[in-house]
């Protein structure tokens, strides 16, 4: 007899074992002597932390809405442009059940709610007047996507714990957070796309992590607990996920050579930012 269908979605064995994150995992390597296939989760997470809190911290804080792209942001927007970059860029796959996961560990006394507070961007937020009667519609329209990842005010919890929490919860590859980190370079250092600041930081993050997991990797947890554990509704997460694929250009795609390259020009660029953070303000370039 011909042995029974796959059933990946019942495997217990895909279902990781929730228990609190390696605070003695290792600290990534200063000299760039790491592999990606070698290094643990809590180590790539260490890294994306470092980078994305450096940049935060050069950056300090900036008003509610983002200042409008420059005009060399490459793309162009028009009707039915996001469909067609969808069309080009995505490759469809059989449809598949979020990763069963056991939810008790939501509901005991030990798990605490966390909220990022409401997002800056609403109705009633100003949008294409702050961008000027002459912006072209492709930055108007970046300029309401970014503004989707601004907290009205800093969140109450810092980004190390925030991605301790996620990796408690939800634990992930250190694939996943080494391509949140490439997602984030793209938008914040490459593009300059979206602000890095301390009411950004957890929603972009978040909508990253949450890009990569799915891009990368079979295991997905439902968007419920994902959006519980990370202090969001359900439809700012995919909002906030549509937003990443839309800015980016759907380039999610990643290789263990392009993630290496690309972490290391994220460390780089927060390593300046960094420095230049430390400089007086009377500092000028001669």
């Amino acid at each position: 007899n011909p042995p029974s269908p796959p059933n990946p979605s019942a495997d217990q064995g895909v279902i990781p074992h929730i228990h609190s994150p390696n605070k003695d995992a290792p600290s990534p390597p200063a000299d760039g002597a790491w592999s990606v296939s070698d290094i643990s989760p809590e180590t790539a997470m260490k890294m994306l932390w470092r980078s994305v809190n450096a940049l935060a911290n050069a950056t300090g804080d900036v008003p509610p809405t983002p200042p409008i792209s420059r005009p060399g942001t490459p793309g162009g927007f028009h009707r039915g442009s996001l469909k067609e970059n969808f069309r080009h860029h995505h490759r469809r796959t059989s449809s598949r059940p979020a990763t069963p996961v056991p939810s008790d560990d939501l509901k005991g006394p030990r798990f605490k709610n966390v909220e990022l507070g409401s997002p800056e961007a609403s109705m009633a937020e100003p949008s294409a007047a702050d961008v000027g009667a002459n912006a072209e519609p492709y930055h108007v329209q970046q300029e309401a996507i970014a503004r989707k990842f601004f907290s009205r005010r800093a969140p109450g919890v810092t980004l190390e714990e925030y991605l301790n929490r996620l990796q408690r919860y939800c634990p992930m590859s250190a694939a996943v957070y080494l391509a949140a980190g490439t997602y984030i370079h793209k938008l914040a250092v490459e593009d300059r796309l979206v602000i890095i600041t301390g009411r950004t930081v957890h929603r972009l993050v978040l909508g990253s992590l949450r890009v990569a997991m799915k891009a990368l990797e079979d295991l997905r947890y439902p968007q419920k607990r994902f959006a519980g554990v990370g202090g969001v509704s359900e439809n700012e997460l995919k909002a906030l996920e549509i937003s990443i694929c839309y800015l980016i250009d759907f380039d999610l795609q990643v290789t263990e050579k392009s993630l290496y390259e690309r972490t290391m020009l994220f460390q780089r660029a927060a390593a300046a930012a960094s420095v230049c953070s430390k400089l007086p303000d009377s500092f000028q370039l001669q």
